[in-house]
């Protein structure tokens, strides 16, 4: 019985001992690519890749996938994205999700594409949420659901804006779009009242947008408030608090464009 207490105790340090080599390793590769000395990290990466790092088999996809070390070789670039998704990381899931749904380094799939845009989704990846929501919405990769897809789209929506201007868009969009569909009855029963609370989400970080597409739609927001009552308006702003979670701070730049 002690004997077997001795060997579990082992095998537990020679793991983590594992486990730590790979991800020193992994460490010492992105201070070298930080560096621009690519081909020194490349066989760096490579070793914490082989050991499990699940971060360094994503970063040695992106090498062979873009030959930045010189050596390019897409199909092995996805065996590594798939490792690195295999083990949990997100931007595995986002690699796989592009190489099946463009057909790089592996044969195009629109159902497995779909499948991993699931896996990074979950993870609140706005872009991968963005294709969700698309894939439900025109069936590709997926039955069509258009409940799925509004709960997709609104799922997105209530997400807190990153510093990212890219997918701080992403959650913006789907504000704005949410709003026309309410306001045109597209996709969603027509709901006046409704569009105009994700009209004043939206305003939150309206500044994602165009001057152009802000001028119009301030005069969207100006005609939609014209089939409101005035208690429907007093009212909206803390009704669209309570479908995000949280208040609402630039209601005073409503009716004025951001720049």
């Amino acid at each position: 019985m002690k004997q077997n207490f001795l060997i579990f105790i082992f095998l537990l340090i020679f793991q983590l001992t594992f486990a730590q080599s790979a991800d020193e390793l992994n460490q010492q590769s992105k201070a070298l690519v930080q560096q621009g000395k690519y081909n020194e990290a490349f066989p760096i990466l490579k070793k914490s890749a082989e050991l499990g790092n699940a971060e360094a088999q994503y970063n040695l996809g992106y090498f062979l996938q873009n030959g930045v070390a010189g050596v390019k070789n897409e199909k092995e670039a996805v065996e590594w994205y798939k490792k690195s998704s295999e083990n949990g990381f997100n931007d595995g899931h986002y690699a796989m999700m592009m190489a099946y749904g463009n057909g790089q380094g592996i044969e195009q799939n629109s159902e497995k594409a779909f499948e991993y845009a699931m896996k990074c989704a979950v993870n609140n990846d706005t872009t991968c949420m963005w294709n969700v929501v698309n894939c439900y919405l025109t069936g590709n990769g997926v039955k069509a659901d258009i409940t799925k897809f509004k709960e997709w789209i609104i799922k997105l929506a209530k997400l807190p804006n990153p510093e990212n201007l890219t997918l701080s868009g992403n959650i913006t969009s789907a504000r704005l779009e949410l709003a026309n569909f309410y306001r045109n009855g597209k996709y969603i029963e027509k709901d006046n009242y409704q569009s105009y609370l994700w009209y004043l989400i939206y305003n939150e970080y309206k500044i994602d947008f165009s001057i152009i597409q802000q001028d119009e739609t301030i005069k969207e927001i100006k005609e939609l408030e014209k089939n409101l009552s005035k208690a429907q308006i007093e009212n909206a702003p803390k009704d669209a608090e309570k479908i995000i979670g949280r208040k609402l701070n630039n209601l005073g730049q409503l009716y004025k464009n951001t720049l």
